[in-house]
């Protein structure tokens, strides 16, 4: 193996004179590690460090927290052995790798013989060290190389579907798709099926790979019906694997999903593929997700090309993801950031919210557009009032049915695993105090739950614990979405910035101001104070949030109360030009 050319493509040594470089290749060492092996564990000493020439590895806290992953040409423990401290994370190979090695005490006998060195690499990890924690998420997300494409069982046709996938990953950049047809007239017949035990032929493959993988960006292994050697190489090649199946089946485990477990692949990300004609049923999901230990799944229709796209965009890390804020009536604003989205051709690949945005959220997984969502909305909130079901308040002002039953006539008996579009909204478990996501389970409870505001309707009841409105904890829940690697976040944050609620003219202190208010300005209501009184601790965090977002677009709603449902227009129309303002520019870099 050329060490030179990957090592001047490690950003750590890539400015090394030819001399320092010299020097530094004589330190060098090779290993291989296979897929699912563990190459250090968090605590260890930090003896050494490396780079990865060929694979891929993965960083995970003993929390179970993924830190993030490491490709080709990336440096791997650079930073413990420099500052001579224990292992700050598990790393472990998702799959076959090879590694070039460097010790602790070679990299100091290295860099004082050559202190400029040291300069550069300190440059370098200073640099990462600041990224910010949005800009790794993306890069992260768009590191993937490689996929394999497997079937669930022999009746699936995944090589048809490998061959769509690798045709839709080329309008992004450059694709190989490799099978066994492929190896065998490269290397000879019968190539592809040696087991990996025979070193020499094992190397050889290992050695055509890694060149087809320097020439092209993406790589799309597609494994035949059986259990072979061939489907195992194709699985531990993999950064992600791609279970296709027949979304009218019923989920069993087969040979191929057997191996796909057992095999150290199980430390790869999973994906599941359902095929799904237009109209039938989503079949049983979950279970299907449990067999695979898929992580994400999405429903192709034969066919259609959109359905095929928008899971490229969020396998490849351009995933537009769309977080929608809670905020009541100023939630009408995200009907003008939809308008914008459609109108600046900025497509929506996959969407969560909490409270009133959970509810647009909703809509948009469910296909529609912005003119029928602002007829839902029009129907719901202005023309009628679903909220006038009220109590003695011995839980809350409402009883809180009405609404209940209204967001039933929307969205009706669907499930949220079923959407075509993923979906998540966010509820607060007031028992324990902690933020509870819903990618799950019955669509209209779960947004009930989500919009349930405390004081005003009864928290809901669900396995001995108490429910409440998400934006009580996260209000902009882009932490979630980032956690799903999906790609680029637009956030549309409808809360205010804290002066909304005053008591103009009143110095005070007057317990009883409120009462006597005689200001041109609107008194502040009992539903907004109690919302305002519960999302305290949420908007407390918005900075933070907004941080996440690589287009976060604060909309104008100051002078908009909680419940101000007949300014819905008003609303809806500062959303639009505020959006159409703040998207504009940011346009091309959301789409690159």
């Amino acid at each position: 193996m050329d060490l030179q050319p990957i090592l001047y493509q490690c950003s750590l040594f890539s400015r090394l004179t030819p001399t320092a470089m010299d020097a530094l290749i004589k330190h060098i060492t090779v290993r291989e590690i296979k897929s699912g092996g563990v190459l250090f564990n968090e605590g260890d000493i930090s003896d050494c460090m490396y780079i990865v020439a060929t694979g891929r590895l993965r960083a995970v806290l003993d929390s179970g927290e993924v830190i993030g992953d490491i490709g080709r040409y990336e440096p791997v423990g650079e930073i413990g052995i420099i500052a001579d401290e224990s292992r700050s994370a598990t790393v472990h190979a998702v799959r076959d790798s090879i590694l070039l090695k460097l010790v602790r005490a070679d990299l100091i006998r290295f860099i004082s013989t050559h202190p400029k060195a040291l300069i550069e690499m300190s440059r370098v990890m200073i640099a990462r060290m600041r990224q910010a924690s949005r800009d790794k998420a993306l890069e992260s997300a768009r590191s993937v190389h490689t996929f394999a494409v497997i079937p669930a069982s022999g009746d699936v046709d995944a090589h048809d579907f490998a061959e769509r996938f690798s045709q839709a990953l080329a309008q992004h950049d450059t694709v190989k798709l490799i099978d066994d047809v492929l190896i065998d007239a490269e290397l000879g017949y019968g190539s592809s099926r040696k087991p990996f035990q025979e070193d020499e032929a094992n190397a050889r493959m290992m050695t055509m790979l890694g060149d087809i993988e320097s020439k092209h960006r993406y790589l799309v292994y597609a494994a035949g019906g059986e259990t072979d050697s061939w489907a195992r190489r194709c699985m531990r090649q993999a950064d992600r694997i791609i279970v296709v199946v027949d979304a009218s089946k019923e989920p069993q485990m087969t040979p191929m999903l057997e191996r796909l477990r057992s095999g150290g692949s199980a430390r790869v990300p999973v994906d599941l593929v359902l095929l799904r004609p237009e109209g039938a049923d989503a079949g049983n999901v979950l279970t299907w997700r449990e067999c695979t230990h898929a992580s994400a799944h999405y429903f192709l229709r034969p066919g259609n090309a959109d359905d095929l796209e928008k899971m490229v965009r969020q396998l490849t890390g351009r995933g537009i993801g769309l977080v929608l804020g809670g905020g009541g009536a100023r939630g009408f604003a995200h009907i003008g950031l939809l308008r914008a989205l459609h109108e600046l051709k900025i497509p929506v690949d996959l969407t969560g919210g909490s409270s009133m945005g959970g509810f647009f959220a909703a809509l948009v997984a469910c296909g529609y557009d912005y003119n029928e969502i602002a007829e839902i909305a029009r129907e719901t909130f202005v023309s009628h009032n679903y909220l006038n079901d009220y109590m003695l308040p011995m839980v809350a002002l409402i009883r809180g049915r009405k609404f209940v039953n209204r967001l039933h006539d929307v969205f009706g008996e669907r499930q949220i695993e079923h959407l075509r579009m993923p979906f998540f909204c966010v509820s607060t478990n007031l028992t324990r105090g902690t933020p509870m996501v819903h990618d799950r389970g019955p669509l209209y409870m779960w947004l009930a739950c989500s919009m349930c505001v405390p004081g005003v309707a009864p928290p809901i009841a669900y396995r001995n614990e108490l429910f409440v409105d998400g934006a009580v904890i996260n209000s902009l829940p882009t932490d979630v979405m980032q956690a799903m690697r999906r790609g680029p976040i637009v956030a549309s944050d409808v809360s205010t910035a804290g002066g909304d609620l005053s008591a103009p003219g009143i110095e005070g202190p007057d317990p009883e101001g409120l009462l006597r208010w005689n200001a041109p300005a609107k008194r502040p209501g009992l539903f907004s104070i109690i919302f305002r009184t519960a999302t305290l601790t949420s908007e407390s965090g918005t900075a933070a949030r907004a941080a996440r977002a690589d287009a976060y677009v604060r909309m104008p709603v100051t002078g908009i109360a909680l419940f101000d449902w007949k300014k819905m227009d008003e609303v809806v129309e500062r959303g639009y030009r505020h959006a159409m303002e703040q998207l504009t520019p940011l346009r091309d870099s959301l789409l690159k």
